[in-house]
């Protein structure tokens, strides 16, 4: 049919917990709905139709008025969702591709998550656009009473346990359940809003996180890259603490990012902006910052962001998707950053190369004694 009931129908039950009990009512609040946004109509009788036709067909299985996808129903949805993807929901297809896609990283994530307070983005269907747009949950507890309790996840298990609720978007703290002190270095690069629409946005920021990670290196940090999932890159490190001044680390964290920033930006200004990138940047005033506030002050620059280096700072993890594009978060060679495009960071890509990209991101402390006197703290 020309509204894609069959095609809907299934990707509804494919996102379903395999406890979930669907009945033809819920299949057509939820698929009506997303009829009626592409501007068609869909009846309780046409879908008792369409689930008459899938179940003699061997692709849904309706045991006493509750319906489920057969193994044959999800090999279906996959052969045809392809070629009328654009007009599904949206957060279905990211919630099916979340399913799919975590159970072959987890290995990779797990160790992000495991000791720390997590947080996790839910997506739902959008009130007004389903399937264009999603409506995220941003969820920080496991439980609100009588106390808030954290989220944690340690296993595969709890981790599918809350992909099958949703959650596509794993957020865990910089910082174990219970210390007062960071265990990650992060320095996260984000291109203004005006270097974001440029041709050469992303290039830019490419650049830094290759001279941020030259810089670490250097010192005898041992740094990883990621993809941020979006427009971003990160630069992370794992630090001896026990080497760092006295005092709060969380600030001296905070203060490295900075001292960090004013050395990648000396060494611009003095091998110049590279070519390609001229138009496209503030050449005044240099390429990066390290002021957070004041977005409109940093519209054509790259910022070297420090906010998440606080008790409680959270960052995604790495092999997590990013509940706003759908692309993973993932490890990125740093041997090629300035070649590395976000196409890399489709979900079917990234689990193929999991284990390939987990060690890219293997982060080993290191004493941070040459870095301190590198950069003036």
């Amino acid at each position: 049919m020309s509204d894609f009931l069959r095609e809907r129908i299934l990707l509804l039950l494919a996102i379903k917990a395999p406890e979930a009990k669907i009945d033809l009512n819920h299949i057509h609040e939820k698929v009506s709905r997303d009829v009626a946004c592409a501007g068609g109509e869909a009846s309780k009788q046409d879908l008792e139709r369409e689930l008459r036709e899938l179940d003699a067909e061997g692709l849904v299985e309706n045991r006493g008025g509750l319906y489920y996808i057969t193994e044959n129903g999800r090999s279906e949805l996959r052969s045809r969702l392809p070629a009328v993807s654009g007009k599904m929901n949206l957060s279905y297809r990211m919630v099916l591709a979340a399913k799919e896609y975590y159970p072959r990283v987890a290995d990779q994530i797990l160790p992000f998550l495991r000791g720390r307070a997590v947080s996790v983005i839910k997506v739902f269907s959008d009130d007004s656009d389903p399937l264009t747009q999603v409506k995220p949950l941003f969820v920080r507890y496991a439980k609100y009473k009588p106390k808030p309790t954290f989220i944690e996840i340690g296993s595969k298990e709890s981790l599918m346990r809350y992909v099958d609720d949703h959650a596509v978007d794993f957020v865990p703290y910089v910082h174990r359940i219970g210390a007062k002190e960071p265990d990650w270095l992060i320095i996260d690069l984000d291109a203004g809003e005006g270097l974001k629409s440029a041709a050469g946005g992303f290039l830019a920021v490419k650049l830094v996180a290759e001279k941020v990670f030259r810089l670490l290196e250097g010192c005898g940090v041992e740094p990883a890259v990621k993809f941020s999932g979006s427009r971003g890159m990160q630069v992370w490190a794992s630090l001896d603490n026990s080497g760092m001044p006295k005092g709060d680390l969380f600030a001296h964290y905070r203060r490295i990012v900075q001292l960090i920033q004013a050395k990648v930006e000396a060494e611009i200004s003095r091998e110049g902006i590279p070519e390609g990138l001229a138009e496209d940047v503030e050449i005044a005033g240099g390429l990066t910052t390290a002021k957070v506030a004041g977005k409109g002050g940093r519209a054509k620059k790259v910022l070297l962001d420090w906010s998440s280096m606080k008790p409680m700072g959270d960052v995604r993890a790495p092999f997590s998707m990013h509940y706003k594009t759908g692309l993973v978060s993932c490890p990125v060679d740093p041997k090629r950053i300035m070649q590395f495009d976000p196409s890399e960071a489709l979900p079917e890509k990234v689990a193929e190369g999991a284990e390939r990209l987990g060690r890219l991101f293997v982060l080993e402390k290191a004493s941070p004694e040459r870095l301190l006197k590198q950069i003036g703290l």
